[in-house]
């Protein structure tokens, strides 16, 4: 309930003031807050037993008096929805044009041009009188607006990174915004106890013939010595190699998907019986080998382009 405060200090004249409260400790605070307010320092109210009239107490002394009256108030009439823009609650296109430019008024930040602050602010009033179940006041309505333009300054300002303690304003400012989006240098120490973590764990979470076809690959750096060292044939350990090696890159690139390997892993040459070189005596490298799905051997890329270019001179000949 409404009330008008009448604050009357000794030897001044009164001030009044408008407080709410529907209980006498409600108004008793509201009626210490304007009197600390107009009189400074601290300040005791002392209600009488109406709890409309009391006595201000200021250092022991009495310094005034307040009195307290109810403010008779008016019936809330009807809204009137005759109108042909009315939107709802009494109020039309016109006053939601018009709210929306006060909330702009009122705006302080001038972080965007005056078309986008006044589209947010409209569309905020808009859809809060369209759900709003009691009739909103102006007030409410603009306040409404200038909320919903600094709710669009702080939402843009946390997308591009702007430091909301600073008043620098720059771009990527945010120390969040720079830890997830900048790539810290660090010294390779430290990346190398990491790996070296990783590399244990990931191999703990291998099947056990898996982890010792890798670590026996790891010691040898040669797939047939590492076949002999675990009494395994050739092909069975390049497919436990082949399976647990799938596993690691998925674990040690998780929770981001793996990317995809290329080339041909240079030991595969080591094996006893398999040459190295072509018969012309080129090196089976793997940007010399060509291997096509449809079979299981090997071509050397630089004979190819050597019989290539004899194709194509023998074809210029013969024109």
């Amino acid at each position: 309930m409404d009330y008008q405060l009448t604050i009357t200090p000794s030897g001044q004249p009164p001030t009044y003031r408008t407080v709410t409260g529907d209980t006498p400790a409600e108004l008793a605070q509201a009626v210490h807050h304007h009197v600390r307010g107009l009189l400074g320092g601290q300040v005791d109210i002392r209600l009488n037993s109406s709890a409309l009239t009391g006595t201000i107490v200021q250092h022991g002394a009495d310094v005034g008096q307040f009195a307290l009256a109810p403010v008779d108030q008016e019936p809330t009439r009807a809204p009137d929805t005759s109108a042909p823009d009315h939107v709802a609650h009494g109020y039309t296109l016109r006053d939601l044009n018009r709210a929306a430019r006060t909330a702009c008024a009122a705006d302080r930040s001038l972080s965007a041009d005056m078309t986008t602050r006044y589209d947010t602010a409209w569309s905020a009033i808009a859809e809060h009188l369209c759900t709003a179940e009691t009739p909103p006041g102006w007030n409410e309505l603009t306040r409404v607006g200038w909320q919903a333009i600094y709710a669009d300054v702080k939402a843009v300002r946390r997308l591009y990174g702007v430091d909301s303690t600073g008043r620098s304003g720059e771009v990527a400012s945010a120390p969040r915004f720079v830890a997830y989006w900048t790539h810290v240098a660090s010294d390779g120490a430290g990346e190398g106890i990491v790996e070296r973590i990783a590399v244990h764990q990931v191999l703990a979470t291998l099947p056990e013939h898996q982890r010792e076809a890798v670590v026996a690959l790891a010691i040898h750096d040669d797939y047939q010595k590492a076949a002999d060292s675990l009494g395994l044939k050739y092909a069975t350990l390049t497919a436990r190699i082949r399976h647990g090696r799938r596993a690691v890159r998925e674990l040690w690139f998780s929770p981001e998907t793996a990317p995809p390997t290329t080339g041909t892993d240079r030991r595969v040459a080591s094996r006893a019986g398999v040459p190295n070189h072509c018969p012309q005596g080129h090196e089976y490298t793997p940007e010399n080998t060509i291997r096509r799905p449809s079979s299981r051997g090997r071509r050397c890329r630089t004979c190819e382009q050597i019989r290539d270019a004899a194709r194509n001179r023998a074809g210029k000949a013969a024109a």
